[in-house]
């Protein structure tokens, strides 16, 4: 780790433990909250990246992704950055990382590492963009932490399986937005299946992280 941090360029370091950055949505941020981990997501990994900015695009994603699975609400639709920390121990959770652009690794300024395993919500330091946390005026990590707030969230959750006809417009504006704006730049908007994944990371040029 002390190698790492060392090659690399701007990263977010503190004595010997250094910062990274997990998209995510206000509504999975409470379920790792109630959980009490970071679970693997896609291909069994979570991701953080070196940059909050890089990571929010991952937190917009993850709103989309769940409004095309749940009704959309204000949790949902939020996207949120966690700033984690980590140390020796959960550095050996990480599997690799690359640069932002796959072409380059010269630039160390913005790496997004692929993590195995879950990560402790104990090592979450701050929570960013969260709008929930200045409304109830107990902003940052402890924005969830109201008890009403959080019996309420548990009912949303035992409702956002239910068919709505609300969701189900959004849901398919949705869709009709990320189509035109992929068709526009010129792409598809193919699914993306598991061998894609692994694909792709086969073509990428990476560094292991050990």
């Amino acid at each position: 780790m002390a190698q790492f941090i060392a090659e690399q360029g701007d990263l977010d370091v503190e004595a010997e433990d250094v910062f990274f950055y997990h998209g995510t949505n206000c509504y999975r941020r409470w379920e790792i909250k109630r959980g009490g981990i970071i679970e693997p997501g896609r291909s069994n990994y979570s991701f953080f990246c070196s940059k909050a900015g890089t990571a929010l695009n991952y937190a917009r994603a993850a709103c989309l992704r769940d409004m095309s699975n749940y009704s959309p609400n204000s949790l949902i639709c939020e996207p949120v950055v966690l700033k984690v920390c980590f140390n020796k121990r959960t550095w050996l959770q990480v599997d690799f990382w690359q640069a932002d652009n796959p072409g380059s690794l010269e630039d160390k300024s913005n790496l997004t590492l692929a993590v195995l395993g879950p990560i402790s919500a104990d090592l979450i330091v701050d929570v960013l963009h969260c709008n929930h946390g200045r409304r109830l005026n107990s902003g940052g990590i402890n924005s969830l932490t109201n008890d009403a707030l959080f019996k309420s969230l548990q009912r949303l959750r035992e409702k956002l399986t239910k068919r709505r006809a609300d969701a189900w417009v959004l849901r398919q504006l949705g869709s009709l937005v990320q189509n035109v704006s992929v068709r526009i730049a010129g792409g598809a908007v193919p699914d993306l299946t598991l061998e894609d994944s692994l694909r792709r990371l086969r073509q990428t040029s990476v560094q292991m992280g050990s």
